[in-house]
């Protein structure tokens, strides 16, 4: 495995929105998911993080992604996952908020590559997906920069 190692899930409801956490410690959306922990699979890292970060239980229905960022030296597998109970939570340790989104309406403040990862679900929905993705340092710095300045008006 690589250094770190994430597990992200893409929840979809039956208006075909997808499931994303505002996070806390940066206010932008992602896919619920985080780190594995040593002794679970990747697939038990992916329903925990989820219900962590949501409140939603879900199954997992298939892998559907791997991306390594070699920079970081950092794997992220990606699932689709399928709802089967949970509330939703209003605010959590890590979570800011929860919400449901059209895929061709995502919020503007995104993870760096998630717009990209769930571009490739919808394209290859039966395929697991494997690439290598970068982000670059210049929209790092940006993306740091436009945090420390709009953080207060993001909540």
């Amino acid at each position: 495995m690589a250094k770190t190692t994430g597990c992200f899930t893409i929840v979809l409801n039956e208006k075909g929105q997808i499931l994303l956490t505002k996070r806390k410690d940066f206010p932008i959306w992602d896919l619920p998911g985080g780190r594995w922990e040593k002794g679970e699979t990747i697939e038990d890292c992916a329903i925990r993080e989820t219900e962590e970060e949501t409140g939603y239980v879900i199954r997992i229905k298939q892998k559907i992604g791997e991306y390594f960022q070699p920079q970081f030296d950092d794997i992220q597998f990606l699932f689709l996952g399928e709802l089967t109970g949970g509330i939703p939570i209003e605010e959590g340790p890590e979570t800011e908020k929860v919400e449901w989104f059209s895929p061709h309406n995502l919020p503007f403040h995104m993870v760096p590559n998630r717009r990209k990862q769930i571009k490739n679900f919808l394209k290859n929905k039966n395929r697991i997906v494997k690439q290598s993705i970068t982000v670059s340092p210049v929209q790092i710095s940006l993306l740091k920069s436009y945090l420390k300045v709009f953080r207060p008006l993001l909540r």
